[in-house]
């Protein structure tokens, strides 16, 4: 079967041709081959065009719904560390919510060495 995966954002897409048991690893593999990643990214997502829903790297095609002439939407992106998430947060940035780590402030004078 073949499928159209738009991989950047200016809408550029390869049309790729698959087997319905073919993980959506397999599908990143051949992208990340074709359009290799930026420097920042540190992880790759696959969704049906126009979703929100990423589609897991160990499903197989067929259990994702996949079919002949579908359309995919691929991207890079970052999954971000505590600090990055922090700083961001700092900037004004929404980011998904996250624990800090416990600790304590004190508001009182730093002790001079004796």
């Amino acid at each position: 079967m073949q499928i159209k995966v738009f991989y950047s954002a200016d809408s550029k897409s390869a049309l790729l041709d698959v087997q319905p048991s073919d993980t959506v690893k397999a599908v990143k593999q051949k992208i990340i081959a074709l359009y290799s990643p930026p420097d920042w990214a540190n992880t790759a997502l696959l969704s049906t065009k126009g979703s929100t829903d990423y589609l897991e790297n160990r499903k197989r095609l067929a259990q994702c719904g996949v079919e002949d002439g579908a359309s995919l939407k691929f991207a890079y992106a970052r999954n971000l560390n505590l600090m990055e998430k922090v700083e961001l947060s700092c900037q004004g940035v929404k980011t998904e919510t996250y624990q800090l780590p416990a600790m304590s402030i004190s508001t009182l004078p730093p002790q001079l060495a004796a």
